[in-house]
Protein backbone atom coordinates (compact mmCIF):
# COMPACT_ATOMS: atom_id res chain seq x y z
CA UNK A 1 0.00 0.00 0.00
CA UNK A 2 0.92 3.31 -0.59
CA UNK A 3 2.16 6.37 1.80
CA UNK A 4 -0.10 9.23 0.90
CA UNK A 5 0.81 12.82 2.19
CA UNK A 6 -1.94 15.75 2.12
CA UNK A 7 -0.78 18.78 2.35
CA UNK A 8 -3.67 21.28 3.28
CA UNK A 9 -4.40 24.21 3.87
CA UNK A 10 -5.73 25.81 7.76
CA UNK A 11 -9.05 26.66 7.38
CA UNK A 12 -12.40 24.75 7.66
CA UNK A 13 -13.28 25.00 3.86
CA UNK A 14 -10.23 23.68 2.99
CA UNK A 15 -9.82 20.51 5.17
CA UNK A 16 -13.56 19.51 5.86
CA UNK A 17 -13.70 18.43 1.52
CA UNK A 18 -10.84 16.33 1.98
CA UNK A 19 -12.01 14.62 5.39
CA UNK A 20 -14.14 11.90 3.70
CA UNK A 21 -11.13 10.95 1.01
CA UNK A 22 -8.77 10.50 3.25
CA UNK A 23 -11.46 8.17 5.42
CA UNK A 24 -11.23 6.02 2.33
CA UNK A 25 -8.17 5.69 0.75
CA UNK A 26 -7.42 4.70 5.17
CA UNK A 27 -10.37 1.82 4.48
CA UNK A 28 -8.32 0.68 1.97
CA UNK A 29 -5.39 0.03 3.27
CA UNK A 30 -2.79 3.33 2.60
CA UNK A 31 -0.92 5.13 5.11
CA UNK A 32 -1.91 8.42 4.95
CA UNK A 33 -0.50 11.54 6.25
CA UNK A 34 -1.92 14.83 6.76
CA UNK A 35 -0.40 18.62 7.62
CA UNK A 36 -2.55 19.86 10.42
CA UNK A 37 -2.20 23.28 12.94
CA UNK A 38 -3.25 22.24 16.36
CA UNK A 39 -7.27 22.86 15.74
CA UNK A 40 -7.49 20.25 12.80
CA UNK A 41 -5.56 17.69 14.24
CA UNK A 42 -8.36 15.60 16.26
CA UNK A 43 -10.34 16.17 12.54
CA UNK A 44 -7.48 14.46 10.88
CA UNK A 45 -7.44 12.25 13.60
CA UNK A 46 -11.33 10.91 13.17
CA UNK A 47 -10.55 10.77 9.52
CA UNK A 48 -7.92 7.24 10.30
CA UNK A 49 -5.06 9.62 9.20
CA UNK A 50 -1.39 10.67 11.13
CA UNK A 51 -1.47 14.21 11.63
CA UNK A 52 1.91 16.13 11.24
CA UNK A 53 1.59 18.87 13.50
CA UNK A 54 3.63 22.05 12.16
CA UNK A 55 2.84 25.65 13.72
CA UNK A 56 0.87 27.92 10.93
CA UNK A 57 1.96 31.39 9.51
CA UNK A 58 -1.59 31.96 9.56
CA UNK A 59 -1.77 31.81 13.19
CA UNK A 60 -5.86 30.32 14.19
CA UNK A 61 -6.50 31.27 10.34
CA UNK A 62 -9.60 29.02 10.94
CA UNK A 63 -11.13 32.07 12.89
CA UNK A 64 -9.91 34.85 10.81
CA UNK A 65 -12.23 37.38 10.08
CA UNK A 66 -13.22 37.76 5.64
CA UNK A 67 -12.73 41.43 5.78
CA UNK A 68 -9.79 43.41 3.31
CA UNK A 69 -7.87 44.75 6.10
CA UNK A 70 -7.39 41.20 7.37
CA UNK A 71 -6.82 39.74 3.88
CA UNK A 72 -4.62 42.29 3.05
CA UNK A 73 -0.93 40.44 1.49
CA UNK A 74 -2.20 37.00 1.89
CA UNK A 75 -0.33 36.13 -0.81
CA UNK A 76 2.61 36.98 0.89
CA UNK A 77 1.50 34.57 4.22
CA UNK A 78 0.46 31.58 1.38
CA UNK A 79 4.59 32.04 0.39
CA UNK A 80 5.99 32.29 3.70
CA UNK A 81 3.47 29.50 5.09
CA UNK A 82 4.88 27.10 2.19
CA UNK A 83 8.38 27.57 2.75
CA UNK A 84 7.92 27.14 6.57
CA UNK A 85 5.44 24.37 5.79
CA UNK A 86 8.19 22.59 4.22
CA UNK A 87 11.07 22.88 6.58
CA UNK A 88 8.52 21.46 9.46
CA UNK A 89 7.93 18.21 7.89
CA UNK A 90 11.06 16.82 6.56
CA UNK A 91 11.77 15.11 9.84
CA UNK A 92 8.59 13.62 9.89
CA UNK A 93 8.90 12.24 6.24
CA UNK A 94 12.48 11.48 6.22
CA UNK A 95 12.47 8.02 6.74
CA UNK A 96 8.89 7.06 4.94
CA UNK A 97 9.08 9.30 2.08
CA UNK A 98 5.85 9.98 0.44
CA UNK A 99 4.59 7.49 -2.82
CA UNK A 100 2.47 10.71 -3.69
CA UNK A 101 1.78 14.30 -2.26
CA UNK A 102 -2.25 15.43 -2.31
CA UNK A 103 -2.25 19.09 -1.69
CA UNK A 104 -5.14 21.91 -1.57
CA UNK A 105 -4.16 24.47 -4.81
CA UNK A 106 -3.67 27.20 -2.30
CA UNK A 107 -1.19 25.03 0.04
CA UNK A 108 1.73 25.83 -2.16
CA UNK A 109 4.11 24.08 0.34
CA UNK A 110 2.88 20.87 -1.33
CA UNK A 111 4.16 22.06 -4.86
CA UNK A 112 7.54 22.81 -2.98
CA UNK A 113 7.87 20.13 -0.92
CA UNK A 114 7.07 17.48 -4.02
CA UNK A 115 9.08 19.63 -6.67
CA UNK A 116 12.19 19.58 -4.04
CA UNK A 117 12.22 15.61 -3.38
CA UNK A 118 10.50 14.51 -6.63
CA UNK A 119 7.67 12.99 -5.85
CA UNK A 120 4.51 12.73 -8.07
CA UNK A 121 1.46 15.34 -6.67
CA UNK A 122 -2.45 15.96 -7.30
CA UNK A 123 -4.37 18.89 -6.46
CA UNK A 124 -7.10 19.39 -4.54
CA UNK A 125 -9.81 22.16 -5.06
CA UNK A 126 -12.69 22.70 -2.39
CA UNK A 127 -14.42 25.46 -4.17
CA UNK A 128 -13.70 25.89 -8.31
CA UNK A 129 -10.77 24.57 -10.37
CA UNK A 130 -8.94 26.69 -13.05
CA UNK A 131 -8.03 25.75 -16.56
CA UNK A 132 -6.82 27.17 -19.60
CA UNK A 133 -10.14 29.39 -20.09
CA UNK A 134 -11.64 29.57 -16.28
CA UNK A 135 -10.76 31.07 -13.38
CA UNK A 136 -12.51 32.34 -10.56
CA UNK A 137 -9.82 34.91 -10.18
CA UNK A 138 -10.76 36.21 -13.60
CA UNK A 139 -14.34 35.88 -13.37
CA UNK A 140 -14.23 37.59 -9.82
CA UNK A 141 -11.46 39.42 -9.06
CA UNK A 142 -9.86 39.40 -5.84
CA UNK A 143 -7.00 41.04 -6.40
CA UNK A 144 -4.84 43.08 -8.88
CA UNK A 145 -1.19 42.12 -10.15
CA UNK A 146 -0.38 45.51 -10.44
CA UNK A 147 -1.07 45.61 -5.84
CA UNK A 148 1.95 46.85 -4.55
CA UNK A 149 1.88 43.32 -1.93
CA UNK A 150 1.13 40.97 -5.00
CA UNK A 151 3.88 42.90 -7.02
CA UNK A 152 6.46 42.32 -3.31
CA UNK A 153 4.76 38.40 -3.30
CA UNK A 154 5.69 37.49 -6.93
CA UNK A 155 9.58 39.11 -6.45
CA UNK A 156 9.99 36.59 -3.93
CA UNK A 157 8.25 33.81 -5.53
CA UNK A 158 10.26 33.87 -8.34
CA UNK A 159 13.72 34.43 -5.78
CA UNK A 160 12.89 30.55 -4.15
CA UNK A 161 10.84 28.64 -7.16
CA UNK A 162 14.18 27.12 -8.52
CA UNK A 163 15.39 26.51 -4.56
CA UNK A 164 12.26 23.93 -5.12
CA UNK A 165 13.49 22.80 -8.22
CA UNK A 166 10.82 24.72 -9.96
CA UNK A 167 11.04 27.23 -12.54
CA UNK A 168 11.43 30.96 -11.80
CA UNK A 169 8.19 31.96 -13.40
CA UNK A 170 6.02 33.11 -10.78
CA UNK A 171 2.91 33.30 -13.06
CA UNK A 172 3.91 30.06 -14.94
CA UNK A 173 3.63 28.55 -10.98
CA UNK A 174 0.07 30.00 -11.24
CA UNK A 175 -1.19 29.38 -14.38
CA UNK A 176 0.39 25.31 -14.41
CA UNK A 177 -2.62 22.96 -14.99
CA UNK A 178 -1.74 19.75 -13.08
CA UNK A 179 -1.34 16.33 -14.70
CA UNK A 180 -4.46 15.44 -12.31
CA UNK A 181 -6.54 17.71 -9.94
CA UNK A 182 -10.03 16.62 -7.75
CA UNK A 183 -12.59 18.91 -7.58
CA UNK A 184 -14.47 18.59 -4.61
CA UNK A 185 -17.86 19.93 -6.48
CA UNK A 186 -20.31 18.45 -9.09
CA UNK A 187 -19.72 19.06 -12.83
CA UNK A 188 -23.33 20.58 -12.83
CA UNK A 189 -22.91 23.67 -10.35
CA UNK A 190 -19.14 24.12 -11.50
CA UNK A 191 -19.07 27.58 -13.78
CA UNK A 192 -17.91 26.54 -17.31
CA UNK A 193 -18.01 22.85 -16.19
CA UNK A 194 -17.88 21.36 -19.45
CA UNK A 195 -14.89 23.13 -20.47
CA UNK A 196 -12.88 20.90 -18.23
CA UNK A 197 -11.26 17.37 -19.31
CA UNK A 198 -9.90 14.47 -18.23
CA UNK A 199 -7.02 15.71 -15.96
CA UNK A 200 -10.10 16.84 -13.81
CA UNK A 201 -11.91 14.29 -11.55
CA UNK A 202 -15.44 16.09 -10.48
CA UNK A 203 -15.97 14.07 -7.18
CA UNK A 204 -18.26 16.32 -6.04
CA UNK A 205 -18.95 16.57 -1.58
CA UNK A 206 -16.94 13.88 0.38
CA UNK A 207 -19.22 14.42 3.11
CA UNK A 208 -18.13 12.32 6.52
CA UNK A 209 -19.38 11.88 10.08
CA UNK A 210 -18.34 14.96 12.25
CA UNK A 211 -19.92 14.27 15.64
CA UNK A 212 -16.46 12.68 17.04
CA UNK A 213 -15.58 16.56 17.41
CA UNK A 214 -19.30 18.27 16.64
CA UNK A 215 -21.15 16.82 18.88
CA UNK A 216 -24.58 15.86 17.57
CA UNK A 217 -28.36 18.01 16.88
CA UNK A 218 -31.72 17.05 16.83
CA UNK A 219 -34.94 19.09 16.32
CA UNK A 220 -36.80 19.98 19.21
CA UNK A 221 -40.06 19.11 17.58
CA UNK A 222 -40.83 17.45 14.16
CA UNK A 223 -44.19 19.51 13.31
CA UNK A 224 -42.20 22.93 12.90
CA UNK A 225 -39.42 24.07 10.16
CA UNK A 226 -36.33 24.82 11.04
CA UNK A 227 -34.26 27.84 9.18
CA UNK A 228 -30.62 27.52 9.97
CA UNK A 229 -28.99 31.09 9.48
CA UNK A 230 -25.18 31.28 9.66
CA UNK A 231 -22.32 33.38 8.19
CA UNK A 232 -19.65 31.00 8.53
CA UNK A 233 -17.15 30.39 11.17
CA UNK A 234 -15.17 33.42 10.29
CA UNK A 235 -17.89 35.55 10.46
CA UNK A 236 -17.35 38.86 11.66
CA UNK A 237 -18.00 43.08 11.25
CA UNK A 238 -21.81 42.43 11.20
CA UNK A 239 -23.09 42.05 14.11
CA UNK A 240 -26.36 43.60 12.91
CA UNK A 241 -27.16 40.77 10.67
CA UNK A 242 -27.91 38.50 13.41
CA UNK A 243 -29.74 41.08 15.18
CA UNK A 244 -31.92 41.57 11.95
CA UNK A 245 -32.39 37.73 11.62
CA UNK A 246 -34.29 37.85 14.88
CA UNK A 247 -37.08 40.41 13.84
CA UNK A 248 -37.53 39.00 10.84
CA UNK A 249 -38.05 35.56 12.29
CA UNK A 250 -38.97 35.99 16.56
CA UNK A 251 -41.81 34.65 17.25
CA UNK A 252 -42.57 33.34 13.77
CA UNK A 253 -44.05 29.98 12.10
CA UNK A 254 -40.06 28.56 12.32
CA UNK A 255 -37.86 26.93 14.67
CA UNK A 256 -34.23 29.21 13.92
CA UNK A 257 -31.32 27.50 14.38
CA UNK A 258 -28.34 30.22 14.13
CA UNK A 259 -24.81 30.17 14.77
CA UNK A 260 -23.19 33.32 15.53
CA UNK A 261 -19.23 32.80 14.76
CA UNK A 262 -16.40 33.47 17.22
CA UNK A 263 -16.55 36.53 16.74
CA UNK A 264 -19.51 37.87 18.00
CA UNK A 265 -21.03 36.98 21.48
CA UNK A 266 -24.23 35.76 21.79
CA UNK A 267 -25.26 37.26 24.94
CA UNK A 268 -25.14 40.32 23.12
CA UNK A 269 -27.97 39.60 20.99
CA UNK A 270 -30.31 39.84 24.47
CA UNK A 271 -32.46 36.90 25.52
CA UNK A 272 -33.42 35.14 21.89
CA UNK A 273 -37.49 34.78 20.88
CA UNK A 274 -38.71 30.88 21.85
CA UNK A 275 -38.11 30.02 18.47
CA UNK A 276 -34.83 30.80 18.42
CA UNK A 277 -31.36 28.09 19.38
CA UNK A 278 -28.75 30.80 19.11
CA UNK A 279 -24.77 29.27 19.26
CA UNK A 280 -21.57 29.49 18.39
CA UNK A 281 -21.55 27.11 15.95
CA UNK A 282 -24.13 24.00 15.49
CA UNK A 283 -23.46 20.70 14.17
CA UNK A 284 -23.93 22.16 10.38
CA UNK A 285 -24.40 18.40 8.83
CA UNK A 286 -27.07 17.22 11.64
CA UNK A 287 -29.05 20.55 11.15
CA UNK A 288 -29.17 20.41 7.51
CA UNK A 289 -30.78 17.09 7.43
CA UNK A 290 -33.72 18.47 9.05
CA UNK A 291 -33.80 21.94 7.94
CA UNK A 292 -36.04 23.64 5.21
CA UNK A 293 -33.87 26.69 4.22
CA UNK A 294 -30.27 27.84 5.19
CA UNK A 295 -29.63 31.40 5.25
CA UNK A 296 -25.87 31.52 4.27
CA UNK A 297 -22.85 33.38 3.57
CA UNK A 298 -21.89 31.04 0.41
CA UNK A 299 -19.40 29.65 1.62
CA UNK A 300 -18.04 26.58 -0.85
CA UNK A 301 -18.28 24.23 1.97
CA UNK A 302 -21.91 25.37 3.05
CA UNK A 303 -23.31 25.70 -0.34
CA UNK A 304 -22.55 21.79 -1.23
CA UNK A 305 -23.42 20.71 2.20
CA UNK A 306 -26.70 22.33 1.54
CA UNK A 307 -27.30 20.91 -1.67
CA UNK A 308 -26.54 17.32 -0.98
CA UNK A 309 -29.67 17.43 1.98
CA UNK A 310 -31.72 19.25 -0.38
CA UNK A 311 -31.68 22.51 1.34
CA UNK A 312 -32.84 25.66 -0.79
CA UNK A 313 -30.82 28.89 0.22
CA UNK A 314 -31.01 32.58 0.46
CA UNK A 315 -27.14 33.63 0.04
CA UNK A 316 -26.00 36.64 1.42
CA UNK A 317 -21.98 36.76 0.15
CA UNK A 318 -19.43 38.54 2.55
CA UNK A 319 -16.58 38.11 0.19
CA UNK A 320 -15.78 37.72 -3.86
CA UNK A 321 -15.95 33.70 -3.84
CA UNK A 322 -18.96 33.75 -1.87
CA UNK A 323 -20.82 36.08 -4.03
CA UNK A 324 -19.53 33.79 -7.35
CA UNK A 325 -21.53 31.21 -5.45
CA UNK A 326 -24.30 33.21 -4.45
CA UNK A 327 -24.57 34.12 -8.05
CA UNK A 328 -24.45 30.78 -9.42
CA UNK A 329 -27.09 29.31 -6.42
CA UNK A 330 -29.59 32.07 -7.93
CA UNK A 331 -28.78 31.22 -11.57
CA UNK A 332 -29.33 27.59 -11.40
CA UNK A 333 -32.31 28.19 -9.35
CA UNK A 334 -31.43 26.98 -6.45
CA UNK A 335 -32.48 29.81 -4.14
CA UNK A 336 -32.09 33.58 -3.61
CA UNK A 337 -28.60 36.08 -3.70
CA UNK A 338 -29.02 39.19 -1.64
CA UNK A 339 -26.47 41.58 -1.15
CA UNK A 340 -25.21 43.03 2.27
CA UNK A 341 -26.56 46.11 1.11
CA UNK A 342 -29.98 45.22 0.57
CA UNK A 343 -30.67 43.14 3.40
CA UNK A 344 -33.15 44.33 5.86
CA UNK A 345 -35.74 43.00 7.95
CA UNK A 346 -38.12 43.22 5.21
CA UNK A 347 -35.93 41.73 2.54
CA UNK A 348 -34.83 38.98 4.34
CA UNK A 349 -37.99 37.91 5.21
CA UNK A 350 -39.32 37.90 1.30
CA UNK A 351 -36.44 36.29 0.68
CA UNK A 352 -37.05 33.44 2.72
CA UNK A 353 -41.08 33.44 1.81
CA UNK A 354 -40.25 33.70 -1.87
CA UNK A 355 -37.97 30.60 -2.08
CA UNK A 356 -39.82 28.50 0.47
CA UNK A 357 -43.01 29.27 -2.34
CA UNK A 358 -41.02 28.55 -5.49
CA UNK A 359 -41.72 25.21 -6.43
CA UNK A 360 -39.26 25.37 -9.37
CA UNK A 361 -36.65 26.28 -6.70
CA UNK A 362 -37.92 22.94 -4.97
CA UNK A 363 -37.07 20.74 -8.02
CA UNK A 364 -33.62 22.19 -9.07
CA UNK A 365 -32.53 21.49 -5.20
CA UNK A 366 -34.20 18.29 -5.28
CA UNK A 367 -32.20 17.11 -9.15
CA UNK A 368 -29.43 18.41 -7.96
CA UNK A 369 -29.55 16.61 -4.51
CA UNK A 370 -30.31 13.35 -6.62
CA UNK A 371 -27.64 13.94 -8.90
CA UNK A 372 -25.07 14.69 -6.00
CA UNK A 373 -25.75 11.49 -3.78
CA UNK A 374 -25.93 9.60 -7.51
CA UNK A 375 -21.97 9.77 -6.99
CA UNK A 376 -19.96 8.45 -4.16
CA UNK A 377 -17.51 11.06 -3.80
CA UNK A 378 -14.95 9.69 -1.91
CA UNK A 379 -14.74 6.20 -3.79
CA UNK A 380 -14.81 8.43 -6.96
CA UNK A 381 -12.14 10.42 -5.86
CA UNK A 382 -9.92 7.77 -4.09
CA UNK A 383 -10.16 5.80 -7.59
CA UNK A 384 -8.36 8.74 -8.90
CA UNK A 385 -5.67 8.60 -6.56
CA UNK A 386 -5.19 5.40 -6.83
CA UNK A 387 -5.46 5.46 -11.09
CA UNK A 388 -2.82 7.86 -10.74
CA UNK A 389 -0.59 5.78 -8.13
CA UNK A 390 -1.05 2.95 -10.78
CA UNK A 391 0.48 5.16 -13.49
CA UNK A 392 3.73 6.06 -11.92
CA UNK A 393 4.30 2.23 -11.25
Amino acid sequence: MAHIAFFNFPAIGHVNPTLGLVEELVRRGHRVTSTATDHFVPLVEAAGAEPVRYRSVFGDFYRSPYTAEANEGEGLRCLEEARSIVDQVEDFHKDARPDIVLHDFMAWGGRFYSGRHGIPSMRLFPSYGYNETFSVQNKFPMAEFTDPKVVEMLGKLTEVLPSFNLPADPMAFFQEIAERSIIFLPRDFHYDGDTFDQRFVFAGPCLTDRSAYQGSWQPASRERPVLLISLGTAATGWPEFFKTAIEAFGDSEWDVVMAVGDHLDAAELGTPPANFTVRRHVPQLDVLQHAKLFVTHGGMNSTMESLYYGVPMVVIPQMNEQRANGMRVAELGLGRHLAVADTTVESLRRAVSDVVADDQVTANVQRMRSAMRAVDGPRVAADAVEAQLKSLS
